[in-house]
């Protein structure tokens, strides 16, 4: 029914009026909950990509850990490595570096790398030759550090000499313008010294051949433990040569003044000759005096250089950190 102008509604108008009012408020409403809604969504969607960035970064940050810690990894032991190639250019080593103090390398990039050189017997790397040495690499890259190590032992060469802790009487050893006596009342070492007396002139003493070791050009450390019968005493240690061109030579000379107690002398000898070598042998003998005196733990052992050490087996180690 169709209301006319001017005309009242009916009851049934007025009763469909009234029920559409609702749907008509209804529709009001519904922007803002889509607005809601829609915002929701999208804050949702900003967490989850926050979410997925900080997750990106955090790999590429863990990415970059490792990448770091590879590389620290690798320069550490490269740096043994340099030390070593170092050490075998320099057979002054053991007092060109300073025991347990670190030594750069050159890097490139923004990482660091170095080398230091520990006695672990004694703390000193320059008072004994024959002493094993521990080499360190470390390697900084970025917040990454790794340190390795490993030990070296130097090539110890056997002693030229025969019976050289004077053990076994008469061998070895022969007299030279004196009297020798294996004397079991005073040694150095083990049971017996070697007494050298009635010396009939300062070129008085012992010597013992060795030409059938010895090596031209070659370097040889002479040492022993000597003391003198009575009064002070300069000991001469020295290594002679006759050969074809030569003639007779005498390398050496005195390695230091001893009294009444033993004392131990060592003498850096470099004999070299440039015809056929026909004798080679060491003397020990004094200056100034003809006192009788005494020698033990004698050894001519050939030096070693700085390209004579070799890594020791199973000592190779990653090291804490300090």
């Amino acid at each position: 029914m169709v209301a006319r102008p001017g005309r009242a509604i009916t009851g049934a108008a007025r009763l469909w009026v009234g029920r559409a009012q609702p749907n008509r408020h209804w529709h009001g409403r519904r922007p803002g909950g889509v607005y809601v809604l829609v915002l929701g969504v999208a804050l949702m969607v900003t967490i989850i990509g926050l979410s997925a960035l900080l997750a990106v970064r955090v790999e590429l940050r863990a990415v970059n850990n490792t990448e770091q810690t590879a590389k620290a990894d690798f320069y550490a032991q490269s740096a043994i490595d340099l030390a070593m190639f170092k050490l075998a250019a320099d057979s002054s080593w053991r007092t060109t570096y300073t025991n347990d103090t670190w030594v750069p390398l050159p890097t490139s990039g923004n990482g660091t790398c170095s080398f230091k050189l520990v006695d672990e017997l004694d703390g000193n790397l320059a008072n004994d030759p024959t002493q094993p040495v521990r080499v360190y690499g470390k390697a900084a890259i970025g917040e990454a550090v790794r340190i390795y190590s490993v030990q070296l032992d130097p090539i110890v060469y056997p002693t030229l000499l025969t019976n050289g802790d004077m053990e076994t009487p008469n061998r070895g050893w022969f007299a030279v313008q004196a009297t020798l006596t294996y004397d079991a009342s005073q040694a150095h070492g083990g049971s017996k010294s070697l007494q050298i007396k009635n010396r009939s002139s300062l070129a008085g003493g012992v010597a013992q051949d060795i030409t059938a070791s010895i090596e031209n050009g070659a370097t040889y450390s002479f040492e022993l433990w000597a003391k003198m019968d009575s009064r002070l005493g300069e000991i001469k240690l020295e290594i002679g040569t006759v050969d074809s061109a030569s003639g007779t030579q005498r390398f050496g000379g005195s390695a230091g003044w001893v009294g009444t107690s033993w004392t131990k002398l060592t003498k850096s000898i470099t004999p070299s000759w440039s015809g056929t070598l026909s004798s080679a042998a060491v003397y020990v003998s004094s200056r100034w005096v003809t006192t009788a005196f005494r020698i033990d733990d004698a050894v001519v052992v050939k030096q070693v250089s700085g390209g004579s050490l070799v890594p020791v087996a199973g000592s190779w180690r990653r090291e804490v950190l300090p």
